[in-house]
């Protein structure tokens, strides 16, 4: 039933594999673009929602913040919360190992938060544009209330953020129209944001720029580390379980094992 869109992800996924083994710089500056990607999608929401009334600050923000996930499918870069779905696909397809998801994950995380802190820092040094001029009020309310909030809170907006990042991706993925795609991208976005989930990257940018700037006391790393920890888990619990393992369950191609059988680390024995 979705036999193709599951070996394309698959594929894809054994290729970030492969990248890595060829060139692992070339993949974490990938990530890092991914990272500064999703840092102007923050930009973009605070500097249009900051000083508009609370009955439209959800609409505009949520609208607004899609165009974070359209710049990195459009442009190629390597995002985190992506490689939660596709890399469990390429494994359950016999394309890749465990050992060579984890590292894709690792990688692609760690790249996302330097491109996340790099532009923070641009930004900051630019004079922090809206975010830490006559638009702090709303920002720093918006770190706080993300770092005070439970881990349990954390895992489960987390998970639908990403069940929702994953849908925009999967559903692009399956037309090769780039209309439809600009449209299959932000209603998914839309309603992440709107209903106020939680993204890992996003979150890394959000707290790099609050932290380098004159923030309030209750703004610490140990909240953002805090953040992070549980977010992450809940984007890769949200992208892997709901996305990857939810599809494939449903495909026909699940009771075909691969003929070729998958390294621990890598893409199958004896392909390309």
């Amino acid at each position: 039933m979705y036999t193709d869109s599951i070996d394309k992800f698959a594929r894809v996924g054994a290729g970030k594999v492969s990248a890595i083994a060829r060139t692992p710089l070339g993949f974490l500056i990938g990530s890092a673009m991914a990272g500064a990607y999703i840092g102007f999608g923050d930009i973009l929401m605070f500097s249009v929602g900051s000083h508009v009334g609370p009955a439209y600050v959800h609409l505009i923000m949520g609208a607004v913040f899609a165009s974070a996930l359209t710049i990195v499918v459009f442009a190629g870069s390597d995002l985190f919360t992506g490689t939660a779905m596709y890399m469990p696909l390429a494994v359950l397809r016999g394309e890749s190992g465990v050992v060579g998801m984890v590292l894709v994950w690792a990688i692609c995380w760690i790249g996302n938060l330097i491109g996340a802190v790099a532009l923070a820092a641009i930004l900051h040094a630019a004079g922090g544009g809206v975010l830490l001029t006559d638009g702090s009020g709303v920002f720093y309310k918006v770190v706080v209330a993300k770092m005070s909030a439970s881990g349990e809170q954390l895992f489960a907006r987390g998970l639908l953020c990403n069940w929702l990042v994953c849908l925009a991706i999967w559903m692009a993925a399956r037309t090769e129209n780039d209309a439809a795609k600009l449209g299959l991208i932000f209603w998914p976005i839309f309603a992440f944001v709107a209903g106020g989930f939680e993204h890992s990257v996003a979150n890394m940018f959000v707290f790099a720029l609050a932290l380098m700037a004159d923030h309030p006391a209750d703004i610490t790393f140990a909240g953002a580390v805090h953040n992070e920890v549980f977010v992450t888990l809940g984007n890769l619990a949200g992208g892997a379980i709901f996305m990857g393992l939810g599809y494939w369950l449903q495909d026909d191609g699940v009771r075909q094992p691969s003929k070729v059988p998958a390294s621990p680390t890598g893409v199958r024995v004896g392909k390309n």
